[in-house]
């Protein structure tokens, strides 16, 4: 299945994958308390030359969204630099606090069993879940590219 231009899911579902802010404060006002788990940061495995950072948005403990975000490694040293600093910090502290920073693209994907981001989140934070809604997010930055899929746990 091909990413979707818009999510076919209503009610409140819908109204989290739409989310034009950040998740992460989405997720303090609804939760009271996020925390940032770092799964994984460094070279992406699948293909060398970019960097991946792999998180868990967590609320009460609770496991709410896992996010990779995925960037060149060349464009690691320069317009993305920032990245590598956050730590335990949501990459919204990046992306909605700088106006040389724009959205160019959002897309939505129903993921199952046997897809293989489906599979690898589930291997993180096992899930009793049959599906689980994915957006993937384009943003730039002086030219650089930041690719972002979150899926809703």
């Amino acid at each position: 299945m091909t990413w979707l231009i818009s999510p076919k899911v209503e009610g409140n579902e819908l109204s989290w994958l739409t989310e034009e802010g950040s998740l992460t404060e989405r997720l303090k006002k609804e939760f009271d308390e996020v925390k940032v788990e770092i799964v994984y940061e460094g070279v992406y495995l699948l293909d060398k030359t970019f960097y991946t950072r792999e998180v868990i948005l967590k609320s009460n403990d609770k496991p709410r969204v896992f996010a990779r975000t995925l960037v060149k490694e060349d464009d690691l040293l320069q317009a993305w630099s920032s990245l590598k600093n956050l730590g335990d910090q949501s990459l919204a502290t990046i992306l909605f606090d700088s106006a040389e920073i724009k959205k160019i693209s959002v897309f939505y994907k129903e993921l199952f069993l046997g897809n293989s981001l489906f599979d690898h989140v589930s291997s993180i934070s096992p899930t009793h879940k049959k599906s689980l809604w994915a957006r993937k997010s384009s943003w730039e930055k002086e030219g650089a590219h930041l690719d972002l899929i979150e899926i809703f746990l």
